[in-house]
């Protein structure tokens, strides 16, 4: 059964012009945040997945940010030159660098995290507690429905009376 017809995707309803035009907004958004910050915005996000557990490696860290490695690679080279990051070599596996935050690295990334609360509860200002929780529920819920498409190679050709 389609969910979405034609008309669905024209206009400000088309899902994917909203979610690029939230895109394009946020990058903006916090952008403005690190203005005056020595570190960037990729470096935060990036010292962000590390000290989550969700990039570990640089490889996980290319994909979470979505950049290729060698620009991974240069990114982890510029934290761990300014010390927030070094690669740990104790794994079993040799071929496996972990990626680890530094004390500094750890200090930064918490100095950052109230700016980032501040600015998220700016733009959540007209949401309901309930509403935002629902929003992210619905944004993972989006977010693992379309990893799962991408990684299938579905192209969603079905018939809209399907």
């Amino acid at each position: 059964m389609a969910i979405l017809t034609t008309e669905d995707l024209t206009g400000e309803r088309s899902p994917g012009r909203l979610l690029r035009r939230i895109h394009k907004l946020l990058v903006t958004r916090v952008d403005s945040l690190f203005d005056d910050e020595q570190l960037t915005v990729i470096q935060w996000t990036a010292l962000k997945l590390i000290r989550d557990g969700v990039a570990t490696t640089a490889g996980e860290l290319a994909r979470s940010i979505g950049i290729a490695t060698g620009a991974t690679t240069r990114l982890i080279d510029s934290l761990e030159e300014i010390g927030y990051v070094k690669r740990d070599l104790g794994s079993s596996d040799r071929r496996v660098v972990r990626l680890v935050l530094t004390k500094s690295g750890e200090a930064k990334h918490a100095e950052r995290v109230p700016i980032m609360v501040a600015s998220w509860n700016e733009i959540l200002a007209d949401f309901k507690k309930q509403e935002a929780e629902q929003l992210i529920r619905l944004l993972t819920k989006l977010h693992d429905s379309m990893e799962r498409v991408v990684e299938s190679g579905s192209r969603g050709d079905q018939d809209e009376t399907d």
